[in-house]
C-alpha cells in the first residue's frame, strides 16, 4: 500500500462482505485502533468534475473514508 500523501493521514484498508444481497463495508468502527472517541459517520458524493473543498475545525477530529476514486 502506498503511502499516504497527507502527512498523519492514517489509511485503514476495508473489508468487503459481499452475500447474495450485495455488499457491506465497514466503513468505521468504535473498536478501530486510530479513534479517540466517536462521534459520527457519513458520505458524500461529488459529480465529475467537481471537487469539494477541505475546511478546519479547531476542536474536531475527523475521519474520511473513501469509497471510490
Amino acid at each position: 500500500m502506498a503511502a499516504p500523501l497527507i502527512d498523519g493521514v492514517k489509511v485503514k484498508p476495508l473489508k468487503l462482505i459481499p452475500d447474495e444481497r450485495g455488499v457491506l463495508a465497514e466503513l468505521v468502527r468504535r473498536d478501530d485502533s486510530m479513534f479517540t472517541t466517536f462521534g459520527q459517520v457519513y458520505m458524500t458524493t461529488a459529480y465529475p468534475g467537481v471537487v469539494k473543498g477541505w475546511h478546519f475545525h479547531k476542536v474536531q477530529i475527523d475521519n474520511f473514508s473513501c469509497v471510490r476514486g
